[in-house]
């Protein structure tokens, strides 16, 4: 009887560290842009009250892993799951629980945009946000800039404070900004990760040099960076060049001139785009998750589990012919 390994919440954080994950996402982009690796849009059903969204893909090189990630989302809160299969058997490996690691992925792919497009020097970085997938994004950007000072800014002064003493907990220098454009001063680096349906960042806040991962809308409607401030920049670098098209709110809101400036990331990473012209240059990533860095991070996850013997094996009566 095939045998099915479930992971566990818990058990993602303990099997992958930011690093492990970081260096999966990257070997995502490069297999994407040689041509081995497949990517869908993302697809969303939608009814009253519930949205179910499905990625998919598959993936060549090392991972040879085809599969999915679905959430549905409700008043009740959202639940996400990646499945898992092998393209060298077929079979079913693994289903894994995947809230984590959308936040482990999405951190991490922030960090390869940032590794490809931001200055070399860049050591300065600010974090529009203080939730969970702000906190992700501190977790991987601190590997791959030599922070110097991480500035943060919420809504929520007491959110912004703790998030602040959590970075300082982490050993780097940390303060508080009283809002949007204090954030963006004398930053290198800025990421906004909030759940906003208005746009806040304006051109004025932006300058030479600074670069951009915006990382908290993929809807068509709803938006973090205002349009001027988008045509601001010189490269922006999407995870799915398709998927922006229908999803981006933040550049399809900036109107059809933008397109010529999108390139997807994994022609960054494998060197067919130049990430940034310049030292001067503005450069945006702008992110929307895709089923590529779940899967390559998923089945990094099933190899670590099936090492360390973690997981629960269940029975699973897949018919092959």
């Amino acid at each position: 009887m095939p045998l099915v390994l479930l992971v566990r919440e818990f058990e993602v954080d303990e099997l992958v560290s930011f690093d492990d994950v970081i260096r999966a996402v990257e070997d995502g982009f490069k297999l994407l842009g040689s041509g081995n690796a497949v990517n869908l849009p993302r697809r969303r059903a939608i009814v009253s009250g519930a949205v179910l969204h499905v990625l998919q893909g598959m993936v060549l090189g090392d991972y040879r892993v085809a599969g999915l990630k679905t959430y549905l989302s409700t008043r009740h809160g959202t639940r996400f799951v990646v499945v898992l299969f092998s393209l060298d058997s077929g079979e079913l490996l693994a289903v894994v629980e995947a809230d984590r690691l959308g936040q482990l992925r999405t951190g991490a792919a922030s960090a390869v945009a940032t590794k490809y497009m931001a200055r070399r020097d860049s050591s300065v970085l600010g974090i529009v946000g203080s939730g969970v997938q702000a906190r992700a994004q501190f977790e991987a950007l601190s590997r791959v800039l030599n922070l110097k000072l991480v500035k943060v800014f919420s809504r929520s002064r007491e959110h912004a404070e703790r998030f602040a003493r959590y970075i300082g907990s982490r050993g780097f220098d940390t303060v508080v900004a009283s809002d949007y454009e204090e954030v963006c001063r004398g930053v290198d680096v800025l990421v906004t990760a909030t759940n906003s349906k208005d746009p806040f960042i304006r051109s004025s806040y932006i300058a030479p040099g600074m670069h951009i991962n915006a990382i908290g809308s993929n809807w068509a409607n709803r938006a973090e960076l205002a349009p001027d401030a988008v045509l601001m920049a010189d490269v922006i670098a999407v995870d799915d060049v398709v998927q922006a098209r229908e999803e981006a709110g933040d550049l399809i809101m900036a109107g059809d001139v933008v397109w010529s400036r999108v390139v997807p990331l994994a022609d960054v990473v494998v060197g067919r785009v130049r990430g940034r012209s310049s030292d001067g240059s503005i450069t945006v990533f702008k992110s929307l998750g895709i089923a590529v860095e779940d899967l390559v991070l998923a089945k990094l996850i099933y190899d670590r589990a099936v090492r360390e013997g973690r997981g629960v094996e269940v029975e699973f009566r897949g018919v092959f012919r």
